[in-house]
């Protein structure tokens, strides 16, 4: 099974005496410990009511949003947690999942307040996850919402088991767990509807520009810095159908030419193939979509860990 939890406000939750024990716990020098402390709990926002500013208000917890150094704090404190997983996993307290006899396995995956564990569908292991979230999140302040957190179950697991591993944990099983990062986590074959939002995101940053307002290089400057980037996060991890990328480049090219999605079609001056080369070849150098996604697109762990065939 894998659990994708979900923390409540987490910056805003932190404790000031965990967060110091983790940086002793860390072994930083105790005059850099006193001098991050000062600048977490010397903050005293004010509120504005009616245009008069009310007594400064005096923080107890939490990590200021926005502040350069709150991100590498945090990350620390979730490493407390990675280091008790990886603990449970060593005693044999976790059982990770393997995607194959010869392969690495795999316990949690972390990216500061994205948590997603990993362990075979057992109620030992779902009490085992269920102490060390509450041992932590009573040390760290953290909270988890547990009607935003999911379970996403194999195919093997038995419909019984799955209520009883769901009350266990006290969240609710889901068919498909959502993204992670920002890139859907793929459990059936890819469609064009799965990057449907793709093409979206691109329509909806051209429908507020005027192509006929802009000269040619103010076109292909867009073109090569966004609606080419917007796509380029995706294909990391996932390749994209053909379809999709053909359907990139129609974008791309009718916007170049100062046409308009649905609007009636201009006269291409120059062939896509021609456009795509580099200027020293004459080309505009704006890459085509699918010889992007082979330069761009790298093997994904998670992807393989989480198809069909794998869970």
């Amino acid at each position: 099974m894998v659990i994708k939890i979900d923390l409540e406000k987490a910056y805003d939750k932190v404790r000031w005496d965990f967060l110091e024990q983790t940086l002793d716990a860390f072994n930083f020098p105790r005059q850099l410990i006193n001098l991050i402390m000062h600048c977490v709990t010397s903050s005293s926002p004010q509120i504005l009511w009616n245009g008069m500013a009310l007594p400064p208000l005096k923080p107890k917890c939490g990590l200021r949003q926005g502040d350069p150094l709150s991100p590498y704090l945090f990350v620390l404190c979730m490493e407390r947690l990675s280091h008790i997983i990886e603990a449970a996993v060593r005693e044999r307290n976790w059982q990770p999942i393997q995607p194959c006899r010869e392969g690495p396995k795999f316990s949690h995956l972390f990216f500061a307040d994205d948590l997603i564990f990993f362990t075979k569908a057992s109620h030992d292991n779902a009490r085992k996850i269920k102490l060390i979230l509450d041992s932590f999140c009573t040390h760290s302040g953290l909270l988890v919402n547990k009607h935003k957190s999911k379970i996403f179950f194999s195919k093997n697991v038995g419909n019984r088991r799955k209520r009883d591993l769901a009350n266990c944990l006290e969240m609710s099983s889901t068919n498909n767990i959502g993204k992670y990062l920002g890139v859907p986590r793929l459990h059936e074959r890819v469609k064009t509807s799965t990057f449907k939002e793709v093409i979206d995101r691109i329509l909806s940053k051209l429908s507020s520009w005027k192509a006929r307002w802009l000269n040619l290089a103010g076109r292909t400057t867009l073109i090569q810095s966004v609606t080419l980037a917007i796509p380029a996060y995706a294909m990391q991890t996932s390749w994209l159908p053909t379809s999709v990328c053909n359907r990139i480049d129609r974008i791309n090219h009718t916007f170049l030419w100062g046409g308009e999605e649905g609007a009636k079609r201009k006269i291409h001056l120059v062939k896509w193939d021609t456009v795509t080369k580099g200027k020293k070849e004459g080309g505009l150098g704006i890459k085509d979509s699918r010889d992007e996604m082979i330069w761009t697109t790298a093997p994904s762990t998670l992807n393989v860990l989480l198809s069909d065939d794998v869970i």
